[in-house]
């Protein structure tokens, strides 16, 4: 889309902003992926982390060991709570109606498949939690908690940049009448 000389300013402001939040956008998202989103994934086998908690090679297989036995599970708890998610979606957005009762079961399908993904993620973090010495636990919470606040305060800088519904709405293009 062009925006000629002549277009009103409020349009070209508002096509201007919703660019500079795109690229904004883009430029978050790889600097999140080329970082690493927080202290997530095997965590234990980033340098930096491992060195910060001191972990000897006895505690990085034994995590490792920990992690390879349950990530089939997870990988099973995943697909099974992206079919219900899909079942649920396809309910809600399908062009036939679905009664209430049924749409009740998907929700409640789907949260079961949530909750047994949560549960056997804790239980992984509980054995895992067992390799670390107290120091090293009180250090990855804390690094966690780090984590947490940086995604926290990049959301709200991404949501106060992003613009506004009014500056969306003008900046869509009019139809000229014929």
């Amino acid at each position: 889309m062009t925006i000629s000389r002549q277009a009103p300013a409020a349009l070209r402001g508002g096509v201007a902003k919703a660019l500079a939040c795109a690229a904004l956008l883009l430029f978050a998202t790889a600097a999140a992926r080329a970082q690493g989103a927080g202290v997530e994934g095997k965590w234990w086998k980033r340098p930096r982390i491992a060195a910060a908690l001191r972990l000897s090679q006895d505690q990085i297989d034994q995590l490792e060991k920990i992690f390879g036995r349950v990530k089939p599970k997870l990988i099973d708890l995943r697909a099974d709570l992206q079919k219900k998610q899909f079942a649920y979606d396809q309910a809600m957005t399908g062009a036939q109606e679905s009664d209430r009762k049924t749409v009740e079961g998907l929700i409640e399908a789907r949260e079961q498949a949530r909750s047994a993904l949560q549960k056997e993620l804790a239980l992984m973090e509980l054995d895992m939690k067992e390799v670390l010495h107290p120091d090293q636990r009180e250090k990855l919470a804390r690094m966690r908690e780090n984590a947490r606040l940086l995604v926290q305060e990049r959301r709200r800088r991404m949501r106060d940049a992003a613009p506004s519904d009014d500056d969306l709405l003008d900046a869509a293009p009019t139809p000229k009448p014929k």
